[in-house]
């Protein structure tokens, strides 16, 4: 019924994929000129690509369908093998990134990929053998195209890769106990929406373009969250950076006073003699400096869903805790010095290290101040442990001496 309204649909249908690869080819030229740009961004790239050259054979196939170029045998299986072979690739690139957009490095293991193929490539097989086994598609006595027995398969396998990534997203979005890694987890899972919901309703309706437009706002949404990334995380660290703590903070603050929420403690660290480091040694090893506390505090941070952590500006770092209990921040506190000895030694930095931490608790019913408040009392706090340190090793000189 539906088809029968187009009228003259492959004009339409045409220009519908070229409006789409217009702003593929936008979003591929704006993330292959991009500065610091990521694997996963470099990758996105050929997901575009990919994208392009499906919504071309599928401009391909409609000229055929529509009579424009002339239909015979060799071109219905020419144009519909193209056609279905660019669908199966883009399945797999797409589910492919998904996954590497989560940092899922087992992926890039051989055997993985070599497994993880296996579907795609049996497809590719059928595919291109159709026109002898006749199971996905076929062209019959009378020179139209005929589903074969096994074409629900085709269709499934194809639909399958993206399906299969967003329930395993979805699932280990449940599991997660970071909630950064909880919602990433959720976006992958809703990436594949617009493009399986847009694909199944064209398997009904053939001769309206719903895959390009499913498949164009997926891809625009991944480009927004990239968008976002860049916007929120400090590019040397990889950490929230200042805006999103401001964000951050401003939600849980309100969140709190609307509520009987559990409490919020503000953490402010630096390293010690930071300056120092930057003079001895350079600033390519300074900025190695932080990348390694980064990474302790990554550490420090994922172990359960309470916590935030973020880059403030130069040393200074900035770890937020939902708890009501004192002696869970001053056992990040211990675990931070711990693990930043550690990576010292395992990362083999030229020079030793320390942070020194101040920090104090946010209170609803009495504390009215702004986050710059809470700031100011964590730095107050966190000068008098520099102080207290450069007493003792005043003291430990004074002795030595």
């Amino acid at each position: 019924m539906i088809n029968d309204l187009v009228g003259d649909y492959a004009f339409y249908y045409i220009e519908a994929n070229a409006f789409c690869i217009i702003i593929l080819l936008i979003l591929y030229f704006k993330t292959s000129h991009s500065i610091d740009r990521q694997r996963r961004q470099m990758f996105f790239g050929n997901t575009l690509a990919t994208a392009m050259f499906y919504l071309t054979t599928d401009m391909f196939w409609v000229l055929v369908d529509s009579g424009t170029i002339t239909t015979t045998p060799f071109m219905l299986y020419l144009t519909n093998i193209v056609y279905y072979l660019a669908a199966s690739a883009i399945a797999y690139v797409v589910s492919y990134f998904m996954v590497l957009y989560e940092g899922n490095r087992k992926i890039d293991e051989l055997p993985i990929r070599i497994l993880s193929a296996v579907p795609c490539l049996f497809n590719a097989f059928m595919i291109v053998t159709t026109p002898l086994h006749k199971m996905y598609i076929y062209v019959d006595g009378n020179g139209e195209l005929v589903t074969g027995p096994l074409y629900p398969m085709l269709v499934t396998l194809i639909l399958a890769y993206p399906v299969v990534v967003a329930i395993r997203a979805i699932y280990m979005a449940v599991l997660a106990e970071n909630y950064a890694k909880r919602n990433m987890y959720k976006a992958i899972g809703f990436f594949p929406v617009f493009p399986v919901v847009f694909g199944i309703m064209q398997v009904f309706h053939t001769r309206i373009p719903f895959l390009c437009f499913g498949l164009t706002i997926a891809l625009l949404l991944t480009y927004i969250e990239f968008t976002d990334d860049l916007v929120s995380l400090d590019p040397l660290t990889k950490l929230n950076n200042r805006n999103e703590l401001y964000r951050f903070m401003t939600a849980k603050m309100n969140s709190l006073k609307a509520s009987r929420a559990s409490g919020l403690y503000f953490m402010i660290m630096d390293i010690d003699s930071f300056k120092k480091i930057n003079d001895t040694y350079g600033h390519n090893e300074g900025d190695h400096a932080l990348k390694v506390l980064a990474k302790v505090l990554k550490k420090v941070c994922s172990h359960t869903c309470n916590r935030f952590v973020a880059r403030f500006g130069g040393d200074e770092f900035i770890v937020v805790v939902e708890t009501s209990d004192k002696h869970e921040v001053e056992r990040i506190c211990e675990e931070i010095h711990t693990m930043l000895h550690k990576a010292i030694t395992s990362e083999q930095l030229p020079f030793d290290m320390d942070v020194s931490i101040g920090w104090t608790r946010y209170a609803k019913n009495v504390d009215k101040e702004s986050i710059n408040g809470l700031i100011e009392r964590a730095d107050a706090m966190l000068y008098e442990e520099k102080k207290t340190k450069h007493s003792k090793l005043k003291n430990s000189l004074e002795l030595v001496g």
